[in-house]
């Protein structure tokens, strides 16, 4: 099946080709051999297999904590996290929908960070209504690096702009030209489905490329909207849009980053509806998961832990754990989305960051599998307890008790004893551990020195502008 999908995808690319919207891009694919008419590429067998072969199977990414930092792709130990990104609302359990501000990415930024579970932070988790209209990019950089210094999600922009916030960053770390030697960041280039790449996302895959900075293509296209209504041919169409993108990236700096990204999606056919909880979303992507680690021996990153539950119940737990759980089980390396999304992506939720959390440490015990055993040991435990006893205080019990999974937000408390402490729900604790979580965290990461130098690049740029 893989060898079938991946022959239609050469298909598709030779006969039909994709847009790019931008110049550079379009003059670079013809420089490394493809056929140029206009915005359509088309791109030919050898030069597609060579670029797959081009991207690294795995990569470190490194954080301006270098304890924070973890190896992407094969030989990695578990899968790593990145937040939610881009939503509009954000729902609050007391006043419920409301408008993002800059307060709410600051404290987005503060709670991924302060998270041992979140390996990524960064990006654009919420959309904030009163951020400066005047090179907006660099207000949210800005606090991306004084409140996290974990490996990076960047954000689409324009060549300027990527660029500035390149430079920010070495600021921020104290190392001019440490980007070209270590990759930090990542950005997320959505195609527009069916087949199209627009131009400030291709300005953004060439200057990440340039210094070897990671790029994920990923596709959200809606079968029986802008992909085939069938679950093969979606994967098939997503798998040519991802791929054209990894042929620019190569093409620009063999073994760039790259990670595969599928998200496409079953909508709500009775609306039209964007829907990321369906299982037909699950199918779809899974199909594209196998490409990517049986296949082609590229990292891949797939959603999950989405909800389109539109406040923190049981939907939402239901299909956070879902979706989550079949991403880990077909063998993703990075998922994306548990931290935060809700409301198919449009909004997001502190409390839903703490439901994301716990879900995701309880799926890591479960990969962790069964434990060493000594099979003497059990035997003389069980002897020395016998029928009616109690192993409360062997040895075994003893040494590895603390061990024992434990939740975050959700209560394993009788209910008498829940019930005295207030009878709480789960969103009501998980409010309560994230502002523990920001009282307890510091103003900046960045020391005064660094604080000022990131300060001056900002407010210099912005009296350029």
């Amino acid at each position: 099946m893989l060898d079938q999908i991946h022959e239609a995808t050469v298909e598709v690319l030779e006969t039909c080709g994709v847009d790019f919207e931008d110049e550079t891009a379009r003059q670079i694919m013809k420089d490394g051999g493809c056929e140029v008419d206009g915005w359509r590429i088309k791109i030919p067998r050898a030069i597609l297999e060579k670029t797959i072969d081009q991207a690294p199977s795995s990569f470190m990414f490194h954080g301006r904590n270098e304890e924070k930092s973890f190896l992407v792709g094969e030989g990695q130990t578990r899968p790593h996290t990145d937040p939610s990104f881009g939503a509009v609302r954000i729902h609050d359990i007391k006043t419920g929908y409301r408008d993002c501000t800059m307060d709410d990415l600051t404290k987005f930024f503060t709670l991924i960070q302060s998270s041992d579970i979140c390996d990524i932070g960064g990006g654009w988790p919420v959309e904030p209504a009163d951020i400066p209209e005047k090179k907006p990019h660099l207000h949210v950089f800005r606090e991306m690096v004084r409140h996290t210094d974990k490996p990076l999600r960047s954000f689409v922009g324009t060549t300027e702009e990527v660029r500035e916030y390149f430079e920010l960053f070495e600021i921020a770390k104290g190392e001019k030209g440490y980007l070209d030697t270590h990759t930090c960041m990542f950005a997320s280039i959505n195609p527009v489905s069916p087949l199209t790449y627009a131009a400030f996302p291709l300005q953004t895959m060439i200057e990440h490329a340039r210094k070897k900075q990671a790029i994920c293509t990923l596709t959200c296209a809606m079968s029986g909207i802008s992909a085939p209504m069938s679950i093969m041919g979606a994967a098939v169409m997503q798998n040519a849009e991802m791929l054209a993108g990894n042929v620019l990236l190569q093409l620009v700096n063999p073994g760039t980053p790259y990670i595969m990204g599928p998200a496409s999606c079953r909508p709500d056919m009775k609306s039209g509806l964007y829907a990321n909880g369906s299982p037909e979303a699950n199918m779809i992507n899974g199909l594209s998961i196998q490409m990517a680690v049986e296949r082609y021996k590229i990292p891949v990153r797939i959603m999950a832990g989405i909800t389109d539950a539109k406040v923190v119940d049981a939907q939402a737990g239901m299909e956070t754990m879902q979706t989550l759980i079949h991403a880990v089980m077909a063998g993703a390396h990075w998922i994306h989305g548990c931290f935060g999304s809700l409301d198919s992506l449009n909004a997001t939720s502190f409390e839903k960051i703490m439901l994301g959390e716990e879900a995701f440490s309880r799926v890591l015990r479960l990969l962790e599998g069964l434990r060493e055993w000594d099979k003497d040991t059990t035997v003389s435990e069980i002897v020395h307890a016998g029928p009616r006893g109690t192993y409360f205080m062997e040895p075994t019990t003893v040494t590895n008790f603390r061990n024992t999974w434990r939740p975050t937000v959700s209560t394993q408390e009788a209910y008498q004893n829940w019930a005295d402490a207030g009878a709480k729900d789960f969103s009501t604790m998980a409010r309560e551990r994230w502002e523990k979580l920001l009282a307890e965290a510091p103003e900046s990461l960045l020391d005064a020195d660094r604080e000022k130098a990131v300060n001056a690049f900002v407010e210099g740029k912005l009296s350029e502008a």
